[in-house]
């Protein structure tokens, strides 16, 4: 993989960092705070924030920010924090656009249920445009990654997503029950696929989120179904 399909693939992966805003109550003092996020088709973290939150004040006076995360405790690296895989995004957060919100909302939710109560309240989408990455794969090695780079290709995922959601839970509950068995290392009793984007997708096995990648890129429905197949073959091997 190219380090921009890496760090894409451990952004998808994470569900929360650190975002440092630009403070306006201590000018010229980065402020950070911990945010939920959700990634997008192209792998843009998507947030719902609250408009009484210090960073969405910071954000509406200054847009740009930085959003920081790294690979999540099983990881290997047992406690040495230096060695595992982490990113640091910088880029410009952005209400998403009234005509994107329901597919957004609906997308956000399937990830984090447990945000659906906040809707009711000021709480609003924000998505963070990429400008540059730091992507950092483990300790003593580093690289910069271009936003041109780092956003997946254009696809048609996004409008066929729910379409293929619906079948794979509706005909093919073995299979995903099969995936995280081989590639999740989780045997459920209940499997539910809840997203699928050009680097992998995300089941949802007895509450705990198991994401499973793709060996390449898919861009369309029938290239992700030939993708599923070939997982369910190797689950059978």
């Amino acid at each position: 993989m190219t380090p921009a399909e890496r760090v894409r693939r451990l952004l998808r992966r994470q569900r929360s960092g650190v975002i440092a805003t630009q403070s306006q109550n201590m000018p010229g003092y980065p402020y950070a705070s911990f945010v939920e996020y959700v990634a997008d088709q192209q792998g843009r973290p998507v947030m719902l924030i609250s408009a009484l939150a210090e960073h969405t004040r910071n954000i509406h006076h200054h847009p740009k920010l930085s959003l920081a995360a790294q690979a999540t405790a099983d990881s290997g690296n047992g406690d040495n924090v230096l060695a595992a895989p982490r990113f640091t995004y910088l880029g410009e957060a952005k209400p998403v656009p009234d005509e994107e919100w329901a597919h957004t909302r609906a997308r956000y939710l399937r990830y984090l249920p447990h945000v659906e109560e906040y809707l009711s309240l000021d709480f609003a989408f924000y998505r963070i445009e990429p400008q540059r990455i730091r992507s950092i794969p483990g300790f003593a090695a580093a690289v910069w990654v271009s936003a041109g780079d780092y956003l997946a290709l254009s696809s048609h995922l996004g409008e066929t997503e729910e379409g293929i959601l619906d079948h794979m839970n509706r005909d093919h509950a073995d299979a995903l029950r099969a995936y995280c068995r081989r590639f999740g290392r989780i045997d459920p009793q209940r499997a539910t696929m809840v997203g699928i984007d050009c680097d992998g997708f995300d089941v949802r096995a007895d509450g705990a989120l198991v994401r499973i990648e793709f060996d390449a890129p898919v861009l369309d429905a029938r290239q992700a179904r030939e993708a599923l197949v070939k997982l369910a073959e190797a689950c059978r091997k």
